[in-house]
């Protein structure tokens, strides 16, 4: 959303606040981290959790080139954003969200 609103970078739909882009930031992404996080293989081998996160990033570059195309099947727009960029940046986002993760459902079984 930073980089969408403040900076311009990308955007979907149209440019600015859009209502349109809602159910894309609401009902798209939280799904999908949640899926990639349940099917994550925390106890498998090493190579296993690369190549799952491998994948993902494979996954995510294309479907990130399908959003791209031209409507009806595109949404999405670059501003001065590229695609080597969310290259470089969707391995950090995944290690975040995977680090979140386990810190929260650490705290969670303190609680519990």
């Amino acid at each position: 959303m930073y980089i969408d609103q403040k900076y311009h970078g990308y955007w979907y739909f149209t440019q600015g606040v859009d209502l349109a882009a809602l159910p894309t930031l609401t009902m798209l992404l939280p799904p999908v981290n949640m899926i990639f996080l349940n099917w994550f293989p925390f106890n498998s081998s090493l190579l296993k959790r690369i190549l799952y996160f491998f994948y993902w990033l494979l996954f995510m570059v294309i479907y990130e080139t399908i959003a791209l195309l031209p409507e009806p099947w595109g949404y999405f727009n670059y501003g001065w954003w590229k695609l080597k960029y969310s290259i470089l940046v969707d391995p950090i986002l995944l290690v975040i969200l995977l680090n979140y993760y386990k810190w929260i459902c650490k705290i969670e079984k303190k609680v519990n």
